[in-house]
């Protein structure tokens, strides 16, 4: 139960952390009670960032902030470095705000296969330009989905950082009419190796990128060479690799 005490510390929080258009309780340790206190101040919050990274949050905060009515305006949501799973990120297509986010920020949740594709099989994020699965192991098939995704068209920045793909998901991003607007992709510390360079250097949409991350990938100097040498990444301005 939530008390009026507890109702008074969050909108003392809410006071001192709101700043224009942004809520921003990074490391605030609210814990899953401090947003189920969030939710019930009742208050409509006309900010269009919220940042609730390293929050000690799991499903149960993730539920009351993915059903509540407080962000009508919402376009970036900042919610890593928490343990919100699968359980929690399945309810997030059901949220208010869903359909207006541009940027969706997941890093360090504990996501895996399920979660994944509970985001990249709802035709929610029609307005999403940033997603960041980063630190989760939503792996291939997550990957494949979304590559073939139309929701996704508008993505510019896609990272994919350690998140258990392989060269089986590569071949479809290499492929994908979906994402020829993005500019930036992080797909470095995942186990590509060569074969991913290769697939990659062949592309005939992903013919934009302007930063491709693929350090602690093992693609080698050969994989280098295969992209760096690529026609299809002609717009290419930043290549970190190892």
């Amino acid at each position: 139960m939530i008390t009026q005490v507890k109702l008074d510390y969050i909108n003392r929080v809410i006071d001192e952390c709101l700043d224009g258009d942004a809520l921003e309780l990074k490391g605030k340790f609210l814990g899953d009670e401090g947003v189920e206190a969030l939710v019930q101040t009742n208050r409509i919050l006309d900010v269009e960032n919220l940042d609730l990274s390293r929050n000690k949050l799991t499903w149960r905060g993730a539920h009351h902030l993915f059903h509540c009515n407080l962000f009508k305006n919402l376009k970036r949501l900042y919610i890593g470095e928490n343990n919100i799973s699968d359980k929690g990120i399945k309810e997030l297509p059901s949220a208010d705000f869903a359909e207006n986010l541009s940027l969706l920020d997941l890093r360090y949740n504990n996501i895996g296969p399920a979660g994944g594709l509970a985001v990249v099989q709802s035709e929610k994020f029609r307005k999403l330009q940033v997603l960041i699965f980063q630190e989760n192991p939503v792996g291939d098939e997550t990957l494949i989905t979304l590559a073939k995704a139309p929701t996704f068209a508008n993505l510019r920045k896609l990272n994919f950082y350690r998140t258990d793909i392989t060269p089986k998901g590569i071949k479809v991003l290499a492929k994908s009419k979906v994402l020829q607007r993005v500019k930036q992709l992080n797909i470095a510390r995942n186990y590509l190796h060569l074969e991913s360079a290769r697939l990659l250097g062949n592309t005939k949409t992903l013919t934009n990128i302007e930063t491709l991350l693929m350090y602690d990938t093992g693609i080698g100097d050969a994989g280098v060479k295969a992209i760096m040498e690529s026609e299809s990444f002609s717009k290419l301005k930043t290549l970190r690799v190892t």
